[in-house]
């Protein structure tokens, strides 16, 4: 994986491996090892020009476009992480603990790795603006999650910078 220093402009401190063991450790899950090398170099992080992405999901009727915000870093000592969004959403039933949310697109929209099963790896956008999911902990609605890649790899390879 060849991070592209323009896609991300402004990134956190780097974690170590062993502190990625820990999360995956303690919610009993192994995140992908293109995403780890990924926190190893950058741990997230926001773009500098806004980079979209269109999804990918042969599922679901027509594609999104959709633009990435920023990548939520590991740490716990960092606001707006992605362990503590992941405790939100999965906490609040909203989201199957096989979703990790890596980051956030415009409107509080989550994007999220697969951390377990057939489609480990794979990268989805979660629309999150239809219902007030946290206040009433309702499950995310199927129609409202969309695949973007097959890795988080092909995520980076895919961000794009808009024309318009």
């Amino acid at each position: 994986m060849n991070i592209d220093e323009n896609i991300i402009k402004s990134s956190y401190p780097p974690v170590s491996l062993q502190e990625i063991e820990i999360v995956e450790k303690k919610y009993n899950m192994i995140f992908p090892d293109d995403y780890k090398k990924f926190l190893m170099l950058k741990n997230g992080g926001k773009t500098g020009t806004r980079r979209r992405f269109t999804t990918n999901d042969d599922q679901k009727e027509g594609e999104i476009e959709s633009s990435i915000l920023m990548f939520f870093p590991l740490s716990n000592n960092l606001n707006n992480n992605s362990e503590q969004k992941y405790r939100l959403y999965t906490e609040a039933n909203i989201l199957s603990r096989i979703y990790y949310p890596i980051g956030e697109t415009p409107r509080n929209n989550l994007v999220c790795i697969v951390v377990e099963g057939p489609n480990k790896g794979s990268v989805y956008r979660f629309d999150m603006d239809y219902d007030n999911y946290i206040e009433k902990k309702l499950p995310l609605e199927e129609e409202h999650i969309r695949l973007i890649t097959e890795s988080f790899t092909d995520l980076l390879d895919s961000l794009f910078v808009s024309q318009t």
